[in-house]
């Protein structure tokens, strides 16, 4: 018997039982198409943590007061100064593309057109080297204008949208922050989200003593933002961070009341907690996939004994045990295939409405779909193997007797 016929007397056999084969399969059905839906959505997180890695900058490095707990939260503040930014750009800027002091508040933005609440960002011309913005028109503000306390600022896209609907470029348009005017010098590009899924649009940057004297009435220094000039210098441009503030702040390693932490880290986490729920749905999916083996193993055990006569027959007119040991083994194959088929298909249909739910986008990998059908193979040869093997080992006298 060719294998095409094989095959289509496996479908007969099983379109016999239809609705038992398909409840059979169910287990199968559900481990395929839970891992194809899920490893797609893990594959549209990855890229989509990858874009806003890049919008904010791999290279970057954050300096935050405070000690920073097991946990990763931030606890005893002790506030950064300018002099520490100072010496961080003295003496580590040759790995540095700039050092930028920032403080932040929020407030309620007016223009002539329109409120909006935003954040104000009080920072240092630095700033646009460490985070490598691009202005659409106008200029950034200059280290004469920090040490004037100048009134004047620079809007992301967001800002501009809301406050000046109909002017593309509000250059030299004005904005209102409590009782501070302040003169709009530059409008950045488009930055797109956070990791966190803050807008990056929606700010306003600011002198910094601009916002510390003017706005927020207070001189501490939120954070200090600094990049180096390539990402194989990250692990060295932190030690020597680290070292320059331990000696400033007369503190033992381990007992730091500041944190250094790169951008970098941040996006291994974020990659460690995705390959870890990868990991867990493959256990789950792994489970399925037993319960659904252990269901083929079971209808064609009772296949087998419903078909003694039919076997004992085939064996009688010439068939041998390895023609019947493959026929049912084909069987067990073919309805775990189906099983596959129909979990890929449905979960191909719930990566794309997964992917228009949350808005990532839609990553289908051709391996993970070929790894799925060879698994489903493997499935079906696993626990297709013994009730084969049982039915090759009759006796074929003992078959054509049975009833």
């Amino acid at each position: 018997m060719s294998l095409f016929s094989a095959i289509r007397v496996a479908l007969a056999a099983l379109q016999a039982k239809a609705g038992q084969s398909a409840l059979t399969c169910l287990g199968i059905v559900i481990g395929i198409s839970a891992v194809i839906a899920l490893l797609a959505a893990g594959d549209g997180a990855r890229e989509t943590l990858d874009e806003r890695m890049d919008s904010v900058g791999k290279n970057l490095i954050l300096i935050r007061p405070g000690k920073k707990a097991q946990s990763g939260e931030i606890t005893d503040q002790t506030p950064l100064t300018r002099e520490d930014a100072d010496a961080v750009r003295k003496q580590v800027g040759g790995l540095l593309v700039g050092v930028a002091e920032v403080q932040v508040a929020l407030r309620v933005a007016t223009s002539r057109h329109a409120n909006w609440p935003t954040q104000i960002t009080g920072t240092t011309p630095d700033m646009q080297q460490v985070r490598n913005w691009r202005i659409l028109s106008g200029r950034y503000f200059t280290e004469e204008e920090v040490k004037r306390q100048a009134p004047v600022c620079l809007i992301g896209q967001t800002v501009r949208r809301k406050l000046f609907p109909d002017n593309p470029n509000p250059v030299g348009e004005t904005i209102r922050l409590d009782r501070l005017q302040l003169q709009v010098i530059g409008v950045l590009g488009d930055k797109g989200h956070n990791p966190a899924g803050g807008d990056q649009d929606n700010e306003i940057f600011v002198p910094i003593t601009t916002l510390q004297r003017k706005l927020a009435g207070e001189e501490r220094i939120a954070i200090i933002l600094t990049a180096v000039r390539s990402q194989g210098m990250t692990e060295q441009a932190m030690e020597e961070i680290t070292r320059v503030l331990r000696d400033r702040h007369r503190v033992k390693p381990g007992s730091e009341d500041f944190d250094v932490s790169s951008v970098r880290e941040m996006a291994e986490v974020g990659y460690f907690v995705m390959d870890t729920l990868k990991l867990l749905v493959a256990i789950i999916a792994s489970i399925s996939l037993v319960v659904g083996g252990i269901g083929i193993m079971n209808i064609m055990l009772v296949s087998v004994t419903e078909r003694t006569r039919e076997i004992g027959l085939r064996m009688a007119v010439g068939a041998t045990p390895v023609h019947v040991l493959t026929q049912f083994l084909l069987e067990a194959v073919v309805l775990a295939l189906i099983g596959g088929v129909l979990g890929v298909t449905l979960g191909l249909a719930t990566s794309v409405g997964l992917a228009l739910l949350i808005g990532w986008p839609l990553i289908v990998s051709p391996f993970n779909i070929l790894v799925a059908f060879l698994v489903t193979a493997a499935v079906g040869v696993f626990f297709g193997f013994y009730p084969a093997l049982k039915a090759a080992r009759l006796d074929p006298i003992e078959a054509l007797r049975y009833e």
